[in-house]
């Protein structure tokens, strides 16, 4: 990696997590650690194992399953019995799980002002260099 290139990461790093960081936010609207609230967020896309989650939020199965057992005592998720496999349990959301999900997302997901400062050539060329859809 260049210098050039290893200092524009440094700056975006910095940008998104010192900067712009919104896990103190997010955990303050949501009254609850930015890791349970990414959990719930991963949830948006569609129910899931422990397994799965932890994968996703590359943590331990055991770490999320205490995670998992604190937000169905909260009435935010819900364990049923899977189908093809009556071992394994899978997580979904409540409709308050959804709601507040979504408010986490919405705060997670705002961008900073220096992102929204940029003109709209700029945008579509990071969105180009960084090859997102």
């Amino acid at each position: 990696m260049t210098s050039e290139a290893a200092q524009i990461w440094r700056e975006m790093r910095a940008l998104m997590l010192e900067v712009h960081d919104t896990r103190r936010a997010v955990a303050d609207a949501t009254g609850m650690s930015f890791l349970r609230a990414k959990l719930l967020i991963k949830l948006l896309a569609g129910d899931r194992t422990v397994t799965e989650l932890a994968d996703l939020l590359a943590s331990d199965v055991p770490y999320v399953s205490l995670n998992v057992r604190e937000l169905e005592q909260r009435d935010l998720v819900v364990r049923t019995e899977d189908p093809h496999d009556r071992r394994r349990r899978i997580i979904g959301l409540t409709d308050t799980g959804r709601r507040l999900a979504e408010k986490a997302r919405t705060i997670a997901d705002a961008p900073p002002p220096e992102f929204t400062a940029l003109p709209p050539e700029d945008l579509a060329h990071l969105r180009r260099i960084l090859r997102l859809p």
